[in-house]
């Protein structure tokens, strides 16, 4: 019995053993195989928008955001988000569904685009899909956030952050002056919560 017993034991152990550096190595790098999908679509959105037209330049920044918007459909590469503190580049996808934000960030539809004055919202993840928003509460005042769009480039100044209830719609409102709100499930492995940073159009 006890012959049995011992290599049943090594065994178990050796599978606890290896669940525990799964976790482990999933909190520190992130889940693999989700990583190598968003990775893929990563690619595939650089090329889109590096083919995207870029507007009659002839055309004032406003007149040609609104264009871009006119031509932009959900999943579409919407643009280039580049946040130094975080190391992140990104592309962005328009649409916030379970399906585009395993392809990246992803611009809220019913948010502004730079340029036109509003608030203009990003969601990405946190643990999953590349996680391009896991070290979001690092994000600091003064720190700058560069959203670069087919028609125009736009740098923004965090000058705050909340955590909010995840039905808290309170976080797009508009304001005198155009914002950038990023948002991630908050804490980590939950979506009780979000964690919200606001930034200022310069």
């Amino acid at each position: 019995m006890k012959s049995v017993a011992r290599p049943a034991a090594a065994v178990l152990a050796l599978a606890g053993t290896l669940v525990l550096a799964w976790v482990a190595a999933t909190l520190v790098w992130g889940e693999p195989f989700t990583a190598v999908a968003a990775a893929r679509a990563q690619s595939e959105l650089r090329a889109e928008l590096a083919a995207t037209d870029r507007g009659n330049p002839s055309l004032s920044l406003e007149r040609r955001a609104v264009s871009f918007r006119k031509r932009l459909h959900q999943g579409d590469a919407f643009g280039r988000l580049v946040v130094p503190r975080l190391g992140l580049a990104s592309v962005v996808v328009q649409g916030t569904s379970r399906r585009d934000l395993t392809r990246g960030p992803g611009h809220y539809r019913i948010t502004s685009l730079p340029g036109l004055g509003g608030t203009v919202a990003i969601a990405g993840h946190r643990t999953t899909y590349l996680r391009p928003f896991r070290h979001i509460d690092r994000l600091r005042t003064g720190d700058r956030i560069t959203l670069e769009m087919p028609y125009g480039t736009f740098t923004y100044v965090v000058y705050g952050h909340r955590i909010v209830d995840d039905r808290d719609w309170s976080i797009i409102r508009r304001r005198p002056w155009e914002k950038l709100v990023l948002s991630a499930c908050h804490p980590l492995h939950s979506a009780s919560h979000r964690y919200v940073v606001f930034a200022r159009l310069t």
